[in-house]
């Protein structure tokens, strides 16, 4: 089997060109060169650089590759392109003997390519943001828990403070009782001794009403004291539910967090691969 020349190469991808991008799986346009024309030219389904066989070559890539005789891959900014469009280009020397005296290139739109990175870079930047949110929510419920906590200890001082004025106010209570019944025997013994009395009994009806006024005010204190510890109970059970709610939402929030480094991870990955593939590198 004769090896064949340059020359025959070029002819044969010439007549080759219209069906290479039939058969890979990206879009490509597909360009020979030969002696620095084009040979041959097919645009990409979705996108055409606009020039036409017999026409000189264009770009950076082509004469680079004919003249270093190596393969050249290169991505191509809007601002570099000779097309006025951003693409990848590839091209392949085709050499006769040791002279490189042509090369084929196949071109790539990049539009996709930077559609992956910039989707990328935006769902890093969410990630970040959102683990950010978490941790400042994290931060926030540990706060929560415990002010709840405080709550708690709180609630239990004042539980035991209200113990201790039930207890003086029982003190209170015995001397009002004792009051009263002194005043009572006080009348008494004052109504047995008749008129020489009457000025005691007089101490004694006003000793008997400071008693009642005492009772009473027994009465108003007890009543007190006793919605204060009903709010008291009723301020732990809330403070014991706001803190199992906290509890349970911090545990969610840790398998958030865990969750949001992993989107951080793969939006670190799929930033890397965009950048590979708007770098043309496989």
């Amino acid at each position: 089997m004769s090896k064949l020349s340059g020359q025959d190469i070029i002819r044969m991808f010439t007549e080759l060109a219209p069906y290479i991008n039939e058969i890979v799986v990206d879009d490509v346009g597909v360009s020979v060169i030969q002696d620095g024309m084009y040979t041959a030219y097919v645009p990409g389904k979705s996108f055409d650089l606009g020039v036409r066989p017999g026409e000189p070559m264009k770009g950076q890539v082509c004469e680079q590759c004919i003249e270093t005789g190596t393969r050249i891959v290169r991505m191509i900014s809007r601002e570099q392109s000779a097309f006025d469009i951003p693409y990848i280009a590839c091209a392949l020397p085709i050499k006769e003997g040791n002279k490189a005296i042509g090369c084929l290139i196949t071109t790539q739109a990049v539009a996709n390519q930077e559609k992956v990175h910039m989707i990328a870079g935006t769902l890093a930047d969410s990630s970040d943001e959102f683990t950010a949110s978490m941790d400042a929510l994290a931060t926030g419920s540990n706060e929560l828990s415990t002010i709840c906590n405080d709550l708690g200890i709180l609630s239990k001082e004042l539980a035991a403070t209200i113990k201790q004025t039930d207890e003086i106010v029982d003190f209170i209570k015995n001397i009002s009782n004792q009051t009263n019944l002194l005043g009572l025997n006080a009348a008494i013994e004052a109504a047995r001794v008749g008129e020489a009395g009457r000025g005691f009994s007089v101490v004694a009806e006003e000793i008997r009403k400071l008693a009642t006024v005492s009772a009473d005010s027994v009465k108003d204190i007890n009543a007190s004291l006793k919605k204060t510890q009903d709010s008291i109970a009723i301020m732990n059970q809330k403070v014991v539910t706001i803190d199992n709610t906290v509890q349970n939402q911090a545990s969610s929030i840790q398998e958030m967090a865990k969750a949001s480094q992993g989107l951080a991870s793969m939006a670190g990955e799929l930033s890397s691969v965009s950048e590979n593939m708007i770098q043309g590198m496989k």
